[in-house]
């Protein structure tokens, strides 16, 4: 009966996260297909483990009516031992919680203060440390995830799709492609117009004119999400709060930035606007 529980329990999970949208909140919804998939699984498995359930209770129910009948007290059920029910309760436990907190606790949207948790640094001079274990920020470093020769390949596709435009407009479905062509080839980039929007950063080391605008992203999940963005400079001072939702538009340079030890581009802001937080504030790498 438990297992048939956990199964529906399981099931209502991955409903739940559909039917609110917030799956798109935990993996690329490229992938949505898989967690569709997930839904009809579960649920043929959750019939298919109440007719098991009905049928060994059944069958049960009849062996004790046959004993009973025969007064037979040979065959008295052996009771399970302290070890054996507790090691039972912890491992139904391990699985219900994550559906039951899955469903009942609210989803938490990323902002400034998770960068500011997992520590504001670059990749490259996380020496030592396993690459699948890293975090992202500011550029969406496909190369991580793919071999030398199809990286190689995809961002020189990629660029050719942007070389010729004088002016970049990054939208929700091609951010972290058009951020990722800006870091790789930034100096055949400047002097060229972006328009770009997210939410304000004001990160270590910067000029009183000077932010960072982000977007979280998820590559394939949301265990390998980074917050990627870019360097904004206004023309005079101005004091900008974490988390303050921004469209802009500027022409690209570079910077080198003491922090990262390394040139970054840096976008000095032409026009900027406040705007609403988006509906869906996660931007997704959708081309590989």
């Amino acid at each position: 009966m438990f297992r048939v529980i956990v199964l529906l329990l399981f099931t209502n999970l991955f409903f739940m996260l559909h039917l609110s949208g917030n799956i798109a909140k935990y993996i690329n919804m490229k992938y949505s297909f898989l967690s569709y998939s997930m839904i009809y699984a579960l649920f043929f498995l959750t019939i298919a483990e109440g007719i098991r359930w009905y049928l060994s209770d059944k069958k049960a129910s009849k062996e004790l009516e046959c004993h009973d009948c025969h007064h037979d007290h040979s065959h008295e059920k052996i009771r399970p031992t302290f070890g054996k029910k507790l090691k039972k309760f912890l491992s139904y436990a391990m699985v219900l919680i994550p559906t039951l907190t899955g469903v009942l606790l609210p989803v938490a949207t990323l902002d400034s203060k998770m960068v500011d948790a997992k520590g504001f640094q670059f990749p490259a001079l996380e020496d030592g440390k396993d690459q699948y274990g890293m975090h992202q920020i500011l550029n969406p470093d496909m190369s991580q995830f793919m071999g030398k020769d199809g990286y190689l390949d995809l961002i020189n596709k990629e660029f050719k799709s942007y070389k010729g435009k004088d002016h970049i407009t990054l939208t929700d479905g091609d951010y972290l492609k058009g951020l990722e062509v800006l870091y790789n080839f930034s100096g055949q980039f400047t002097g060229r117009t972006v328009t770009m929007k997210g939410f304000s950063y004001n990160g270590p080391h910067l000029n009183s004119n000077q932010i960072f605008l982000f977007r979280f992203g998820i590559i394939h999940c949301i265990a390998d999400s980074g917050v990627f963005g870019m360097l904004i400079q206004f023309p005079e001072n101005i004091h900008i709060p974490n988390d303050q939702w921004y469209q802009v538009t500027g022409t690209v340079d570079t910077q080198y930035y003491q922090p990262f030890k390394m040139k970054i581009p840096v976008l000095k802001v032409t026009d900027y606007k406040i705007i609403e937080k988006p509906k869906d504030v996660y931007v997704y790498r959708n081309s590989f």
